[in-house]
């Protein structure tokens, strides 16, 4: 298993550090835009109003970082993002840039030598930008990577905030528009280790979920002693201990989902996500697993969009 485990990280690890593309997925810059421009054209077709992904913008708040495989896997998610930042009024206060664009790093698993190394590619990007603080995505990851910001940044490094964290401080302030019926599904939360622990991440996305949620459930136990999704430490990375991920790490979990009877599973993580959909399917679950992005996509009102109502009455006809 470590030789597996060593080999895939390695191969990552390299192209992040030396690789043309200097990312863990290998994703070309000119790729990452043309992502972001077909992500705007997916969001005006979900909400009917053009909202635009800023790139390479300078003297910016916030430069976001998420998982960088989520510009290939989770498109749900990343749209969210963008309808929530927009929501919140602050179109012209973050950017993505192309320099640096990973908000992974596996350092964490090899050596403080390239955790430091990709930390400060991390920084140096929101120094290019002149930007002010690190925005990270749905990744618990890559949020846990950051805590590393201080430490090889110094005193004057960036300041980190997690997506998350942001959305709960912007609904806080009444600044994201729901709509008025709620989310009719039964809806379960999975903490991600690496944000969850420590209890820096618990209550904030349970408190966004409550308000538009009509039956949000509890999975036992749950917040900082919640089970691992059964990928965690970057095994969810191995497809040759898929069998191991599946009857052993993740039957547990794939029990504690079921106990909960939910049709959506909430995992705000790019590893969980990935790991619990593949437990969803093994055991045949009748749930979705999906970011808490995703969902709050699906509850957010966009002013001079197309309205909540208008897109339900929209989504039957097109079922029918």
């Amino acid at each position: 298993m470590g030789h597996l485990f060593d080999g895939r990280l390695e191969i990552a690890t390299i192209e992040q550090l030396h690789g043309d593309t200097g990312n863990t997925s290998g994703i070309p810059a000119h790729a990452l835009v043309d992502t972001l421009e077909f992500l705007e054209e997916e969001i005006e077709e979900i909400l009917e109003k053009k909202l635009k992904y800023p790139v390479d913008e300078m003297d910016r708040e916030y430069v976001f970082f998420p998982a960088v495989s989520d510009y290939l896997m989770e498109p749900e998610t990343l749209m969210g993002n963008l309808a929530v930042i927009h929501a919140a009024g602050d179109d012209d206060n973050w950017t993505i840039g192309t320099g640096y664009f990973d908000g992974i790093n596996y350092g964490l698993f090899y050596s403080d030598r390239m955790m430091e190394r990709i930390v400060k590619q991390l920084i140096g990007e929101v120094e290019r930008l002149k930007g002010r603080k690190i925005l990270i995505g749905e990744c618990g990851h890559a949020t846990r990577s950051a805590w590393y910001v201080p430490t090889f940044g110094g005193p004057d490094a960036p300041p980190v905030v997690n997506c998350l964290e942001y959305a709960y401080e912007q609904m806080s302030k009444g600044n994201i528009p729901l709509k008025n019926e709620k989310i009719p599904e039964r809806v379960t939360y999975h903490d991600p280790c690496n944000i969850a622990r420590s209890g820096w991440i618990v209550d904030q996305p349970r408190t966004i979920l409550r308000s538009f949620v009509k039956d949000f459930v509890e999975m036992t136990p749950n917040g900082k002693d919640n089970y691992c999704c059964g990928g965690g430490g970057g095994l969810v990375s191995i497809d040759e201990l898929h069998d191991y991920r599946m009857e052993i790490a993740g039957k547990v979990k794939a029990e504690q989902i079921e106990r909960t009877g939910a049709e959506l599973l909430i995992a705000p993580c790019a590893n969980c996500k990935k790991q619990l959909k593949e437990i969803v399917e093994h055991y045949q679950l009748p749930c979705t697993v999906m970011g808490l992005h995703d969902l709050i996509l699906r509850a957010i009102e966009i002013p001079g969009g197309k309205s909540p109502a208008e897109r339900k009455e929209e989504a039957a006809l097109f079922a029918m």
